[in-house]
């Protein structure tokens, strides 16, 4: 089976920037501790400008998934959790009112050998081990710096069907 590590698009400049959410509550690798102190559902603020992009993926302050995204996300896998994030613009003339969901995915522990990874702890060559993937449809890859969120084939497909915007796919190296 083919993999691909998920993440937002290099090609998105201008991602929208929430407003006022609390760095520690809401970390860049949020842990399972850390998703299960937050609230069902948290309201929060972005601009609005007309120039920000309304992604399907967030990564910062921590990695959150559109609406549409999290809906395609359970149907491929039933353990994911998410708790909301409704987002509201403090330009009135921006009528748009986007929910994030910010994911808890199973984590599964299955790097090769052969995956390099850097003395600051950044992967610079992920290679998946077969062996131990057991044909998981969406996980998390824990132990890295990076938050990285892995999906297999049908679920790239999924995506790519439904014309996600802002949504990077990157084939990963299976042994």
């Amino acid at each position: 089976m083919e993999y691909f590590e998920l993440s937002q698009s290099r090609l998105v400049e201008n991602a929208i920037e929430i407003i006022g959410l609390d760095k520690e509550r809401y970390p860049y690798r949020m842990s399972k501790e850390d998703f299960q102190a937050l609230d069902k559902l948290k309201v929060a603020y972005f601009s609005g400008r007309e120039f920000e992009e309304i992604c399907e993926i967030l990564v910062y302050p921590t990695f959150l998934v559109s609406d549409r995204l999290k809906r395609l996300l359970e149907l491929h896998e039933k353990q994911c959790r998410f708790k909301g994030l409704q987002l509201f613009p403090t330009a009135q003339e921006s009528g748009q009112y986007p929910l994030y969901w910010i994911p808890c995915f199973p984590e599964l522990d299955c790097l090769h050998p052969d995956t390099v990874i850097l003395d600051n702890g950044f992967a610079d060559r992920l290679v998946l081990d077969s062996r131990k993937l057991a044909d998981r449809p969406v996980f998390r890859i824990p132990g890295l710096v990076e938050y990285k969120v892995v999906v297999s084939l049908p679920v790239a497909e999924g995506i790519l069907r439904r014309r996600c915007y802002g949504v990077g796919l990157r084939r990963l190296e299976v042994v």
